[in-house]
């Protein structure tokens, strides 16, 4: 049937059996109730998945349309086991020999302690200088490590039966990606026919 037939896409007593775009396939994946929703990233359409919430529809998507990521654990224990944390560097009242300092910080710089707060829970004034990123070696740190969160995900069911190194990390697309409600009106902009099929 053509989506843009009718304002309800799909009803209860419907599943969604398959999606196209002009003459291609798109991977669709039914959840047994609530809306449509259409996942894109930056090459194009990835899938189009039924849920009963956006958030149901987008931990789907994590699980069935989000490609396997191609390293291994090893190899990203050996680019992400790191700690990253963010510090406040401020000045320091006496000058501190280069042996004690932290590479990073210049001869009056220091970074922040609980002890430097006032008791209001505020740097003295003057005192901040800048942010600095310190990164220590820890190879159980990649899980949390920022870097390797922004590259990768997690799939919230594990390895699906598409996965081939079944680690169950996704690689995340670095250009976006996008999850909409899909109208009628989307469907006829992007040429998307579904095919609804009724339960027995």
């Amino acid at each position: 049937m053509s989506a843009v037939m009718s304002k309800t896409l799909i009803t209860d007593d419907q599943t969604l059996a398959g999606a196209k775009r002009g003459d291609y396939d798109i991977p669709v994946y039914d959840d047994g109730f609530g809306k449509l929703y259409i996942h894109r990233h930056s090459i194009g359409i990835s899938g189009i998945v039924r849920a009963q919430t956006w958030e149901d529809a987008y931990s789907i998507c994590e699980d069935e349309f989000f490609p396997e990521a191609d390293e291994t654990i090893e190899q990203i224990q050996k680019e992400y086991g790191f700690k990253r944390e963010h510090r406040k560097v401020i000045r320091s009242a006496v000058s501190i020999p280069e042996a004690e300092r932290h590479a990073q910080l210049g001869e009056f710089e220091k970074f922040a302690e609980l002890s430097d707060y006032t008791d209001n829970g505020k740097l003295p004034d003057g005192a901040f200088i800048r942010w600095e990123t310190v990164e220590t070696p820890d190879t159980d740190a990649w899980m949390e490590n920022e870097l390797f969160q922004e590259a990768f995900g997690f799939r919230p069911n594990g390895p699906n039966s598409k996965d081939s190194i079944n680690h169950g990390i996704y690689s995340k697309d670095l250009n976006g990606d996008s999850l909409d409600l899909l109208t009628p009106k989307l469907c006829q902009e992007l040429d998307i026919t579904l095919q609804i099929e009724n339960n027995e």
